[in-house]
């Protein structure tokens, strides 16, 4: 069973990396995580896993 503790909505993961929630979620299509990293939770708003929460940090640091 998956811990909800490591599940992050859009806007939680916009503050903690510091961009705009609709820059994050175009950002996140670039980057092209998979279903298992992002999958859409409504109107523009997406659920994060914590390893895509991982590459789009690796992503905005080069």
């Amino acid at each position: 069973m998956t811990d909800v503790q490591k599940v992050f909505i859009t806007k939680e993961v916009a503050d903690e990396v510091g961009l705009n929630p609709s820059y994050l979620i175009k950002l996140a299509k670039k980057i092209g995580l998979n279903k298992n990293e992002m999958r859409e939770a409504g109107s523009r708003n997406y659920l994060f896993s914590e390893e895509g929460v991982k590459k789009i940090k690796l992503w905005i640091k080069k």
